[in-house]
């Protein structure tokens, strides 16, 4: 017989240091798929970002954890085997700790005196042997251990009634623990319940159904609600038409005619100037950052990320473009990183590409203000908004309203000018045939020419040598004069 190794258990790994659990998002393999150490096999989302996950060894794959679930850091995620029949016949891993429930007082009695007896011999190591289609594992598990005669509940004692009655009743270790000694009338006092001033109705059943929270989305909500708290939140908002702007980009060939590596670059350099815009207040002292990371706001279908973008203060636009592009493309690969979406001091989200002119960005934790850009493409000029959304404590209506506009006044001056409008030719052609005075060849008045001639009078234009308008009368463009 051919001796098999025993199958390797991968568990959940630790991407984020404050992560505890990931949702699995997608497996990359199907059940007794061969895999290279190394390879990604599964796509898991924490907090920030969406991580693949390499196999540790090489082997064929048997999941362990559905698609959507979410699992603690350090349990397991699948077993790896040397054979797709080996792996089918692996031992389902160890379940994960379900939630503390109300433990009955005769097994927390149980529970103490094994604790306190003579501590019992290891259990000895499984043994693993080939079997037909497998592995079998066996374990001898030593038999348990007697129950104590009665229980102690740290200051508690029960009586042999009261332990019976404590277990019907299932009353936990919360309510027993630190009232002496029980008896049986003590532990039905225990359970019944205190008289109220008026009965709360029950609640209903809780509703089926529902697809749960993101991990990704509840951080989300959690730094909003960071940025909420006790915080006084204002929105100022300023318009300009784009258009002259974008026509430029388009005629230069620049940043495919879109404004935001613009704003960026003008947002940058104008911060260093409000430092009041890029920190945060605790509620009490207000603290500014100690560098700008400006982190802008990407939601191109897989969940909104503030992907961060560092030094802009230091970049020229087309290098902010470049940033921007490849910042998308790693959320469209998923493979931002998680150093990438936290820590930003300032945030920026755009919604100008959606048309939508004007909208109420919500600040994000540890900061002060975020800029929502608005615009609508379908109006006259394409007009544009720039909304600060900012903390009262950190700064005031007048101090945001120079800075926005500062940053329109900025923005306006990349416009391409604006040309005079082209004269009427035919107007102004009218305008100088209504000053001739007359014919330039025979002298007669233009008023006596009408009045003479009729409708057969008609003075033909001309231009004279030195540019200006003259005419003739018919009589002398004829001869017959």
């Amino acid at each position: 017989a051919v001796r098999m190794s025993a199958p390797y258990l991968q568990r959940t790994p630790r991407i984020n240091t404050n992560d505890d659990q990931v949702q699995l998002v997608a497996w990359r393999v199907a059940p007794g798929d061969h895999v290279e150490a190394g390879e990604e096999m599964a796509d898991v989302e924490t907090t920030k970002a969406v991580v693949a996950v390499e196999a540790e060894r090489s082997g064929y794959v048997s999941p362990l954890v559905a698609v959507g679930e979410i699992v603690a850091v350090g349990a397991p995620l699948a077993w790896i085997a040397d054979s797709a029949d080996a792996v089918l016949s692996v031992p389902a891993a160890e379940p994960v700790a379900p939630a503390a429930e109300p433990v009955p007082a005769q097994e927390l009695a149980q529970k103490h005196a094994q604790k306190h007896a003579p501590a019992l011999a290891p259990p000895p190591a499984p043994s693993i042997t080939p079997a037909a289609g497998g592995i079998s594992l066996s374990l001898q598990v030593p038999a348990a251990a007697a129950p104590a005669p009665a229980a102690e509940l740290g200051s508690s004692r029960l009586s042999p009634a009261a332990q019976r009655r404590a277990q019907e009743l299932g009353l936990s270790a919360d309510h027993l623990a630190g009232r002496g000694l029980l008896t049986l009338r003590d532990i039905e006092a225990l359970a019944s319940p205190a008289p109220t001033a008026a009965a709360k109705p029950a609640a209903g059943p809780p509703p089926s159904g529902g697809q749960p929270l993101s991990l990704a989305k509840r951080a989300e909500a959690t730094a909003l609600q960071l940025g909420a708290a006790g915080g006084i939140v204002s929105h100022l908002t300023v318009q300009f038409p784009s258009g002259g702007i974008r026509r430029r980009l388009e005629r230069e060939g620049l940043f495919d005619g879109q404004p935001l590596p613009l704003i960026l670059y003008e947002l940058a350099r104008l911060l260093g100037q409000w430092p009041q815009l890029n920190a945060w207040c605790d509620g009490e002292r207000v603290y500014p950052h100690p560098a700008l990371r400006i982190g802008l706001a990407l939601d191109l279908g897989q969940g909104l990320k503030v992907v961060q973008l560092p030094g802009l203060e230091r970049q020229l636009p087309a290098q902010i473009h470049e940033q921007v592009q490849a910042a998308a493309q790693r959320y469209l690969d998923q493979r931002l990183r998680p150093e990438e979406l936290e820590g930003s001091s300032f945030s920026v989200t755009d919604l100008s590409s959606l048309d939508v002119l004007q909208f109420r960005p919500l600040i994000n934790g540890r900061q002060s203000a975020i800029l929502g850009i608005g615009g609508d493409s379908q109006a006259p000029g394409w007009p544009m908004s720039l909304t600060l959304a900012f903390d009262h404590r950190c700064s005031n209506g007048r101090e945001v309203g120079l800075f926005l506009q500062a940053l329109r006044e900025r923005l306006l001056a990349y416009a391409e000018p604006v040309a005079p409008p082209a004269a009427d030719t035919g107007a102004s052609l009218a305008a100088a045939l209504r000053g001739l005075q007359g014919c330039d060849l025979c002298g007669i008045p233009r008023e006596a020419y009408y009045r003479d001639f009729g409708r057969y009078a008609f003075l033909h234009a001309y231009v004279r040598p030195d540019g200006s308008l003259g005419a003739a009368c018919h009589r002398c463009t004829s001869g017959t004069a």
